[in-house]
């Protein structure tokens, strides 16, 4: 919404009375800021600590508010909401800056109103819009105000559950009593039951959930995860069923869930789903290591020929080591499906049909898959 409008623009009596006014807005601000400190015990706080800070906060608004008087166009809004922001973080009750307001908005009519009268150069009825227009840009600035605690309150808000959240997710709680205080804190039952999800998604509005960048905390009714499985999408790692007090274990089995999906590749993964993957994603360097020396020689083939070798593997592991359904996969014939499984045979010296080399090439495979 833009800045309100406050009047017509002043004849030029008044605008020069407002001029006049703005010239000296140095030594009205000392004395707003002096009426202020006897009028406010929040603002003579202020003056003893920081005198020069107070002093400008005055000249600025001070200025602002005279430039739209002259002006009579949009009110700039900007240094209340700045003053707002401040004043806020200070932790001066926005009662005490509205008075502070009101104080200012009197103290403006009455410095304008000094120099009018004892000329006697203006009529009452020229004088009248004066007061009009003096507490119109009161009024806007009161409202910008308002607003800017009202923003400070919800961020700080925010950041408070963004503090709690992350201290639960990094397992910096200890005592029954902080588990409990941070339940409330954040809106969720103390006993859960809850998972950590980690991953790009959108949940649906109705779900209790708190979102960090370590891990979004979930509460999962019932504890079932077909819920979740059914109701996220995109790239997503989910721990197992926890406690409030596992959550730091959980954030670890979330990140090693979403490491099970190879770049690109999409799914929620729930911890334990791929259980040798999810070896793989948890020590992914010691896993490259071992995939090398498996592997071996079929490393060293020229990339197209090592990853069909490699996506024949897999596709033989995932069906069991039916030639026939994984050539239905591959669309390709059974009978090659065969050859490069021996083919891979050959370059490994390990055999995927016998339960120990088959487990090790398994590992191999997927540390080379996700390496992508």
């Amino acid at each position: 919404m833009g800045a309100p409008t406050i009047m017509s623009p002043l004849p030029p009596e008044l605008r020069d009375l407002a001029e006049a006014q703005l010239a000296r807005v140095v030594e009205l601000a000392d004395e707003l800021a002096a009426e202020l400190s006897a009028k406010e015990m929040s603002y003579r706080e202020v003056n003893a600590v920081a005198p020069a800070e107070l002093r400008k906060v005055c000249e600025v608004n001070l200025r602002h508010a005279f430039t739209a008087f002259i002006a009579g166009g949009e009110v700039a809004l900007e240094a209340a909401r700045k003053t707002g922001r401040a004043q806020a973080r200070q932790g001066i009750p926005l009662s005490a800056v509205l008075r502070a307001f009101r104080i200012a908005g009197t103290f403006t009519y009455e410095a304008l109103m000094e120099r009018a009268i004892p000329p006697g150069l203006l009529t009452p009825e020229q004088l009248l819009p004066i007061s009009a227009t003096v507490w119109r840009i009161i009024d806007s600035f009161s409202d910008a105000i308002a607003t800017a605690y009202s923003d400070f309150a919800a961020d700080s808000a925010r950041q408070d559950r963004d503090a709690v959240a992350e201290a639960l997710l990094e397992g910096r709680l200890s005592h029954e009593s902080e588990y409990e205080e941070a339940a409330r804190a954040l809106g969720l039952p103390v006993n859960g039951p809850y998972v950590v999800t980690v991953g790009a998604t959108v949940f649906p509005s109705h779900w209790q959930h708190v979102a960090h960048n370590l891990g979004t905390i979930v509460l999962v009714p019932r504890g079932d995860l077909s819920i979740v499985r059914q109701s996220l999408s995109g790239a997503v790692g989910v721990s197992p069923v926890v406690s409030l007090r596992h959550l730091p274990w959980a954030v670890q089995r979330a990140r090693i869930a979403l490491r099970c999906l190879a770049p690109g590749e999409t799914g929620v993964v729930v911890f334990g789903d791929r259980a040798v993957t999810s070896l793989v994603a948890g020590s992914p360097k010691i896993a490259g290591e071992l995939s090398r020396l498996v592997l071996g020689k079929l490393l060293a083939l020229p990339v197209s020929e090592r990853d069909v070798l490699i996506r024949t593997l897999v596709a033989w592991f995932e069906v069991d080591g039916s030639a026939k359904e994984a050539g239905e996969r591959l669309f390709v014939h059974p009978n090659t499906v065969r050859y490069r499984i021996r083919r891979v045979q050959e370059l490994t010296g390990r055999d995927p049909a016998r339960p120990r080399d088959g487990a090790e090439l398994l590992l191999a495979v997927e540390a080379a898959r996700l390496a992508k």
